[in-house]
């Protein structure tokens, strides 16, 4: 599931955006915020200088095909300077460079995260009942009231990705209970796909609602009996209560999402790729973005692609592919062709287990492969969200009506999440030029759900399907899509190598396990490939740009737990942003 590509979510991030100058640029510092050119390189040195840093006594990956492993690593500026034989590097080393002992500790290219959304950062103060932190429904009510008993009388009280689709012993919560749990305070909870919330009689009286309010268009204030029962199904039905929430200003977004960077560098990334930019207030989404990286000092890089229905005022702003540096650029445009699977609302070629649906279209075939020829014709990367088989169908067939029988392989067309994808499409996608984005954290969380009682296991072995589109010859990746599941991508590769599920312990068809290291390029070499990257990041190489991370253990030894690897340190530009 993407949240960012579901426009219920699109919805819901631009109604609270608009309201109370929630990302108001009013201080300088923000609305004339740009990314200095100058920054990217301002750490330069001469070919001939000493190096300022050398590393050493420990194992490094290079990523690097024509040396898989190096002895020792210099850095000169914000560059690499030397990799290989310690005799050799050390050659390299001056009265004043610093020599890091990585006493048996491993270095490697910093990591990548090629797919998150930093929108998401808005929801950072609501309560968190996920299953992925929470491991059944007592705790998650147990969390809610802990919630209602901090929060003053008649203070908001708001959680979000609640998902009883793979949270233990869920049942879906009534009014009455959510009456009896917050009795003096407006309480609003939304389940992880967006579609659906619930909320308390202190919230619809809040809203204005009655039980005499007609339901918005398309969708439900739910009522049984002639009275509410908690459940409002649909953006257009929580826009009520959207509009009487507190919402955070543009300051309070900034620190936020400086946060979310700051632990993407403790967990070793050294990039990040936001597929949904402009997705919570348009293209003043790009002023935040300059305003967090315009001092040069960001701990990651920032890559994206802007969201699609927001093309005319990207052109309007004159923005073109590429603009930025290499700390924060954009060069793609991102659009969506269908929902969730978890949600029921990814299309499907067959419907889901037990029911007569299966999911739908957002948008038509026409208007994808407009999206696609007006940003490919303008050299836009293009990245289509498509979980579902026959979404991915459709997506191939708008990708054919633009290309044809020429891609343009360099402009590294996507297909995000692709996570039903068979055989026959892989051959398409190899002949149009395309790679996926896998969000791999569906297999160990919805796994089961997926194979027992969502698509069933003949339509499940085909989920996220890393090794059959290696074997394919597709570059894959491996992202978190945040806050879907957390930015975490040892854990990608963790998931990618063993396949197990988190419900039951079982093995998600074994046949799509890969190598760790073929799941290390996936968040390296790769990543950086599919990001239009891989020139400066993603292998350990003399003349690219020196971002690394230092893990206490070599992910590839065969008995490590690499998802508990701890992060020692983490490096960008030559510079330590983590230390742990």
């Amino acid at each position: 599931m993407c949240l960012a590509c579901n426009p219920c979510m699109v919805s819901f991030l631009r109604s609270a955006a608009s309201r109370r100058n929630f990302l108001r640029f009013a201080g300088a510092a923000v609305t004339s915020a740009v990314v200095s050119p100058a920054c990217a390189s301002a750490r330069q040195a001469s070919s001939s200088d000493p190096a300022d840093t050398l590393f050493k006594g420990g194992a490094i990956l290079t990523m690097d095909s024509e040396m898989p492993r190096a002895e020792a690593l210099a850095v000169r500026g914000n560059r690499i300077a030397a990799v290989g034989t310690l005799h050799d590097v050390q050659a390299l080393s001056g009265t004043n460079t610093r020599v890091i002992d990585l006493q048996g500790r491993t270095l490697m290219p910093g990591l990548i995260d090629p797919h998150m959304h930093f929108a998401f950062a808005a929801f950072e103060d609501w309560i968190n009942v996920s299953p992925i932190t929470n491991p059944d429904f007592a705790a998650v009510w147990a969390k809610l009231q802990q919630g209602v008993a901090q929060a003053r009388q008649g203070e908001w009280v708001r959680a979000q990705q609640f998902d009883a689709s793979i949270t233990k012993d869920a049942r879906v919560p009534t009014l009455a209970d959510l009456d009896t749990l917050a009795p003096s305070n407006p309480f609003f909870m939304q389940e992880s796909n967006g579609h659906i919330a619930y909320a308390n009689s202190q919230a619809f009286k809040a809203a204005g609602i009655t039980i005499d309010t007609p339901d918005p268009s398309g969708a439900r204030f739910v009522r049984q009996n002639g009275a509410f029962t908690g459940r409002i199904e649909e953006m257009a039905a929580q826009q009520a209560f959207i509009h009487v929430m507190p919402a955070p200003t543009g300051a309070e977004m900034i620190e936020r999402v400086r946060r979310l960077l700051k632990h993407a560098s403790s967990v070793g990334c050294t990039m990040l790729h936001d597929c949904g930019i402009g997705i919570m207030a348009g293209t003043q989404d790009l002023k935040l973005l300059d305003a967090i990286f315009a001092d040069g000092n960001a701990p990651v890089r920032y890559r994206g692609m802007l969201v699609s229905t927001e093309f005319d005022g990207w052109e309007k702003e004159g923005i073109k592919p590429g603009r930025g540096n290499d700390l924060f650029r954009v060069n793609g445009i991102k659009a969506w062709a269908d929902g969730s699977n978890q949600a029921q609302t990814g299309y499907q070629r067959e419907n889901y287990l037990g029911t007569t649906a299966r999911g739908a279209l957002n948008y038509s075939l026409e208007h994808v492969t407009e999206v696609i020829r007006k940003a490919h014709h303008r050299g836009w990367q293009v990245g289509i969200h498509a979980n579902g088989d026959a979404a991915i169908d459709m997506v191939l067939d708008a990708y054919e009506a633009v290309l044809g029988g020429a891609p343009a392989s360099e402009l590294r067309h996507r297909i995000e999440h692709c996570s039903v994808l068979h055989p026959e499409q892989m051959i398409r996608m190899r002949q149009l030029g395309l790679s996926p984005s896998f969000l791999i954290g569906h297999v160990r969380w919805w796994g089961k759900a997926f194979q027992d009682r969502l698509l069933g296991p003949d339509r499940a072995r085909f989920y996220d399907p890393c090794a059959s589109a290696l074997a394919a010859g597709l570059k894959i990746s491996l992202h978190s899509d945040w806050n879907v599941t957390p930015i975490e991508p040892l854990r990608y590769v963790e998931d990618a190598v063993t396949r197990v599920m988190n419900e039951g312990g079982e093995v998600f068809f074994p046949d799509e396990r890969i190598p760790v290291h073929a799941a290390l390029r996936a968040i390296t070499i790769d990543a950086a490939w599919q990001c239009h990257m891989d020139s400066q990041i993603g292998t350990l190489k003399a003349g690219k740009l020196a971002d690394v991370t230092l893990l206490e253990q070599d992910p590839t030894d065969p008995h490590a737990k690499i998802s508990k690897i701890k992060v020692s340190e983490t490096w960008m530009n030559g510079i330590q942003h983590h230390a742990s």
